[in-house]
């Protein structure tokens, strides 16, 4: 049986489901485009995470993590100090040093420093602590080996465990922690008794 429509007809038949089946694709594409979900959003921009402070360990001074004789041949007097970085140049960063620092008989910090904002990561200053065995009461006149810390934090700290700057609790009862980061340099010193009247 032969059909009954004319090749014009069949022509734009053949036209008229060409331009349907591109218009169905472009459709379908065009559907990924569509946002899905925007709940997220609702809270405002989540805050932007911490991140970790660092000390720039080819800057600090002693240089090396072991001094030995401290109190003789005229050493009477060490100047520690460390320089720091913080990608987050709006965070607070405190240096604070322990001297003979024991996690069994835990005693706070000798000195702290703050360290000024400079608006860049690497502040400015230098934190310094300064030992004199000349000093009344100095901290390491009593000979025998001592450690020197500096305990560097972009958050508070409760003993030397840092605290998280905030926490966020979501629908399904996980938590999300935003967490303050404390990172630390030693070094050793040796003290010998009698050299620095």
């Amino acid at each position: 049986m032969e059909s009954s429509r004319s090749p014009l007809a069949k022509g734009l038949l053949a036209l008229l489901l060409r331009w349907l089946g591109l218009a169905w694709v472009v459709g379908v594409a065009g559907g990924c485009l569509v946002p899905q979900d925007d709940t997220l959003l609702e809270g405002g921009i989540p805050q932007r995470r911490n991140r970790p402070p660092r000390i720039v360990e080819n800057q600090v001074q002693p240089s090396e993590p072991i001094i030995n004789d401290f109190g003789t041949g005229g050493l009477c007097e060490l100047d520690f100090s460390v320089i720091v970085e913080d990608p987050d140049v709006d965070d607070l960063v405190t240096v604070s040093w322990y001297l003979d620092y024991d996690s069994q008989r835990p005693t706070g910090f000798y000195s702290e420093v703050a360290l000024a904002n400079n608006g860049q990561p690497q502040r400015g200053d230098r934190a310094m602590l300064r030992i004199n065995l000349r000093a009344a009461n100095s901290p390491l006149s009593a000979p025998g080996v001592h450690l020197v810390e500096a305990v560097v934090t972009d958050t508070r700290l409760v003993g030397r465990e840092p605290v998280p700057l905030s926490q966020v609790v979501l629908d399904g009862g996980g938590v999300i922690i935003n967490p303050g980061y404390v990172v630390t340099h030693a070094w050793f010193v040796t003290t010998v008794g009698g050299g620095c009247p």
